[in-house]
């Protein structure tokens, strides 16, 4: 997992009308406007050649902009210098994507991997000034641009990306205490599960596929997967991520707890869709559950949960 670097974050956006502004750092509005402007010069996607827009040349507003923008230096124009951040921004995010989601880019194959990258980029811009959250909207552009799975099934994709992004939430998400060993005898006790648990109904058995262990199988060959479906935990460790294949009896009591029903609740509402679960495997699951961290008594703030906009 990546350490916590800093990227350019998107709330600088709207973007502004390159031709229109004059920007000014005198007073505080112009200095955002400074802002909005770089940041809207260096995120517009590269070209083949590695320039703005997919131009071989650059036209004379990007020159005229770097320009306003950028004092030359001593071997440099300001449209050289310019370009140098442009390019940084698109290879570092480009880098980060490659390093969360080594299986989607293995699929894909590097040429598809950019391309998607690039389109999400330009949809969902960073939103947060942190690197490992950049991919946070991934599942959810892949949602609404089923094209981009072509020519596997979206499905595979989808179940692939979501297993990826869920192994970053599970490895920087906080653990909240965890519930006293009495606390667990009582039948009205409220659990919840840790954020770092996540819990993923998949169709297609990702979670078995590893693509650095796929040596044979070159960048961009399919997955030699076929549907499956089945219900995992991701869970951590200490600094070690773990997935977990539950039963659906057991997908579903842990789901209830996350929305906060008591035990006694949660027990019953399993209990009614699965009637002939037998009851002791309710304290099997629970015993497990507890020594493995899973649950908690106190809910999280989703507000200031990482990954709460996982998809």
């Amino acid at each position: 997992m990546k350490p916590e670097r800093p990227t350019a974050s998107s709330h600088l956006s709207p973007r502004p009308n390159l031709k229109t502004v004059h920007p000014n750092a005198d007073t505080v509005e112009g200095l955002r406007e400074l802002q909005r402007l770089f940041f809207s010069a260096i995120t517009r996607p590269l070209g083949p050649d590695g320039r703005a827009g997919g131009k071989s040349a650059p036209d004379l507003e990007t020159a005229a902009l770097a320009a306003r923008l950028i004092r030359p230096g001593a071997k440099q124009s300001p449209l050289d210098r310019l370009e140098i951040y442009h390019r940084q921004y698109w290879i570092r995010l480009q880098q980060a994507f490659f390093e969360d989601f080594p299986g989607l880019w293995n699929l894909l194959g590097p040429e598809r991997f950019r391309g998607l990258i690039e389109a999400y980029l330009l949809r969902y811009p960073p939103d947060s000034p942190l690197l490992r959250e950049v991919g946070s909207h991934l599942p959810r552009f892949l949602r609404e641009e089923p094209d981009w799975a072509a020519p596997f099934p979206h499905r595979l994709v989808l179940d692939l990306v979501r297993f990826e992004w869920a192994k970053i939430v599970t490895f920087y998400a906080r653990e909240l205490p965890l519930p006293r060993k009495e606390e667990m005898t009582t039948r009205e006790i409220r659990l919840f599960l840790q954020p770092h648990l996540v819990l993923l109904d998949l169709r297609y058995p990702v979670e078995r596929w590893d693509p650095e262990g796929s040596s044979s199988a070159p960048a961009g060959s399919p997955i030699p997967l076929s549907p499956e479906p089945r219900q995992i935990a991701l869970h951590r460790q200490g600094e070690t991520v773990y997935h977990k294949l539950l039963s659906r009896e057991s997908f579903f009591l842990l789901r209830s707890f996350r929305k906060g029903l008591s035990l006694l609740e949660a027990c019953e509402r399993t209990a009614e869709k699965f009637p002939d679960l037998p009851p002791e495997r309710y304290h099997e699951w629970l015993r497990e559950w507890s020594s493995l961290g899973w649950l908690t008594t106190r809910t999280a703030d989703r507000s200031r949960s990482f990954g709460s906009k996982t998809a």
